[in-house]
């Protein structure tokens, strides 16, 4: 009897940490909203190969430049999957436009990333089942886009002058120029092999490293000369390439500030109960490099460059304490293989940060006005032109009155006495 109970105990405490299906709701409460942004799958290069890349040629990229993969589509659907299984409690089996809304860049390998993760995600059952063939495998979901140069959350400064100037301004950084002279050997031996200018150092080494990783998944033999400098060489700068992006305050504002602005403002909007449309999960497919600048903007990047699918998880959660408080969990997903570690935001007391306190911590780096503050420089520039102009007329007119201070005069007086 007694071993009976002690099996029967045994097998519910390890049904229940087997399928729990929110492994962080029993120590930090209730998930009542969240929002994920992941990257892309597997995909091809893209088309500015390097000059002596022997694989540069269209025909050894079947899908397309910089298109995804049978591996991306896969990689996907497989956590498209893995996200229905965490959020089985969460969120409903059928799909509602009530209940996710998708982003995406408007670039084909993220559009297509999230068409695979929301068919792994949303497998149609019931009156959702539209034919017999495909339509018991996969229902159409929409994905919203912007193009690129309108894109204010997911464009990562691209279209934005002021975050260029800042940008570039980082190379006369002392630090800056020290990794450059400490790294020029390298610089040199890459620009002789690979054909390329080499004109932005660091970031030609990012190009050069991601093409080769590309092409070594694809089973490609890369050429003898990579072997001194791939990977190890070459990630080193990578690596310091994805930081740069997100490397001071203003650049993290500038990059991510109207992201962090929408997740923030969700949120806001969750607990207060005024979410238009009250949605459970808001989606952002996009790169490594939106990814990376996340992580860096709250400072929990670990530095390592995100692989496919890697995702960031921003949860708003009920506190299960009595105040029924409102927290924010930030997990990382980098892997297949491991669950998405828990981190511990700077600023918040804990790793369940206190929504007010979180609002706190990223306040500085939230952007509302993305135009106003992306053509600063631009609209001060037209202003000293102005300025400038009004300087110079004032002193002609000032030298030209001088000079003819006389014949005014005389003219003046001329006048005065006529009327």
């Amino acid at each position: 009897m007694h071993l009976t109970l002690l099996l029967t105990a045994i097998s519910f405490v390890t049904t229940d940490v087997c399928f729990a299906t929110d492994p962080l709701a029993q120590e930090y409460g209730e998930l009542v909203f969240s929002s994920l942004l992941y990257r892309h799958g597997d995909r091809a290069i893209t088309d500015l190969s390097y000059p002596n890349d022997p694989y540069r040629n269209k025909s050894y990229w079947i899908m397309g430049f910089g298109q995804l993969t049978n591996q991306g589509k896969s990689r996907h659907f497989e956590f498209g999957k893995w996200i229905r299984n965490r959020y089985s409690d969460f969120l409903p089996v059928k799909y509602s436009n009530e209940d996710i809304y998708i982003r995406s860049t408007s670039v084909d390998r993220a559009l297509m990333s999230a068409a695979a993760n929301l068919a792994g995600l949303y497998k149609p059952s019931g009156e959702q089942i539209w034919n017999n063939n495909l339509g018991t495998l996969w229902q159409p979901i929409p994905i919203h886009s912007t193009p690129r140069d309108l894109d204010e959350s997911l464009s990562f400064g691209n279209n934005c002058p002021q975050f260029k100037k800042n940008f570039d301004d980082l190379q006369n950084l002392p630090e800056i120029k020290k990794f450059n002279e400490d790294h020029q050997k390298l610089y040199n031996y890459l620009k002789e092999n690979s054909g390329m200018n080499f004109t932005n150092p660091i970031d030609d080494s990012l190009t050069l490293y991601d093409i080769l990783l590309v092409e070594t998944q694809f089973n490609y033999t890369l050429p003898n000369w990579t072997n001194s400098v791939f990977p190890e060489k070459l990630r080193e700068v990578s690596e310091l390439s994805f930081l740069l992006p997100t490397y001071t305050p203003i650049l993290k504002k500038l990059s991510c500030g109207v992201l962090l602005n929408e997740i923030v403002d969700n949120m806001k909007q969750k607990r207060n109960g005024t979410m238009k449309t009250d949605y459970k999960l808001w989606v952002y497919s996009a790169h490594d490099t939106n990814v990376a600048g996340l992580l860096h903007s709250l400072n929990v990047y670990d530095y390592k460059l995100p692989p496919y699918a890697a995702a960031v998880f921003l949860e708003l959660r009920k506190s299960k304490n009595s105040n029924n408080t409102y927290v924010v969990t930030v997990s990382y997903r980098n892997t297949s293989t491991h669950d998405p570690y828990l981190l511990h935001v700077p600023g918040c007391d804990s790793i369940a940060c206190d929504l007010d306190q979180f609002i706190d911590v990223v306040n500085p780096i939230l952007l509302t006005d993305w135009y106003k503050e992306c053509n600063k420089s631009d609209e001060n520039n037209v202003l000293i032109y102005f300025g400038i102009i009004a300087v110079i007329l004032i002193a002609v007119s000032i030298i030209f009155f001088t000079l003819n201070k006389k014949y005014f005069i005389c003219y003046c007086g001329r006048n005065y006495q006529k009327f």
